[in-house]
């Protein structure tokens, strides 16, 4: 064999060689390499976890604050819509009155007329019963159909007039809770009528007169806390 052909071979190889240990160190180099990086992932991962963490919590205080914030300033705005009805109307009847504690005469006459309020109170309820009972005899023929309501109306109202004694004997089987319930019952009365023929309507309105539909009402709780005491004292 020539010599530059015996240089050839020499050099292929040495190539194969080279080529071979390479190719036998990469493995253990990936694993090597493999090795020390899951290491350093599960050793850096409670250190990340608790970062993850920490920027969670944060994250809910920070969501939370404007949260309550919203609620608190909600409390106030309702706060100041209705207590400012309530100063407005309150401030109106004691200018008409001259006297800021007037309702508190208004509420003690009406605790020695609970008889005649409720009887007045059982003839209005009797009369709305008897005209929707006599609703249900509209289909009778002739006359007997356009009366059955008035009639019904009239007499419900008729009966509830007389029942003044009945009342007057429950008072005293009841005593002393109807004289302490009486305050409340009117308010609450006056409540409702305000409610359902006032608050209901103004649901669509603009906001100014929303308010203003606000103060009958506003004006009836706030003048029950201030005369109910004095009434019952």
């Amino acid at each position: 064999m020539s010599a530059p052909a015996a240089a050839g071979k020499a050099a292929r190889s040495k190539k194969r060689r080279q080529k071979h240990s390479n190719g036998a160190v990469a493995p253990v180099a990936a694993a090597k390499s493999s090795r020390w990086g899951l290491l350093a992932r599960s050793s850096g991962a409670p250190a990340g976890k608790a970062t993850r963490s920490k920027k969670r919590r944060k994250h809910s205080r920070g969501a939370a604050a404007p949260a309550a914030a919203a609620v608190l300033e909600s409390r106030w705005r309702w706060l100041v819509y209705n207590g400012s009805a309530a100063a407005v109307g309150h401030s109106l009847l004691w200018a008409a009155a001259d006297d800021p504690m007037a309702g508190a005469e208004f509420m003690g006459r009406a605790m020695t007329s609970l008889v005649p309020l409720g009887v007045t109170v059982a003839v209005v309820g009797g009369a709305y019963v008897g005209w929707k009972a006599g609703g249900l005899l509209r289909g009778l023929p002739g006359v007997a159909g356009l009366a059955a309501r008035p009639a019904g109306a009239v007499g419900a109202a008729l009966w509830a007039q007389g029942t003044g004694p009945l009342i007057a004997d429950g008072m005293a089987a009841l005593a002393p809770w109807p004289v302490l319930l009486a305050p409340l019952a009117i308010a609450g009365a006056f409540g409702a009528v305000c409610w359902l023929y006032l608050e209901r309507h103004a649901a669509g309105w603009t906001a100014p007169l929303r308010w203003a539909a606000r103060i009958p009402l506003a004006t009836v709780t706030l003048s029950s806390l201030l005369y109910a005491p004095g009434a019952l004292l």
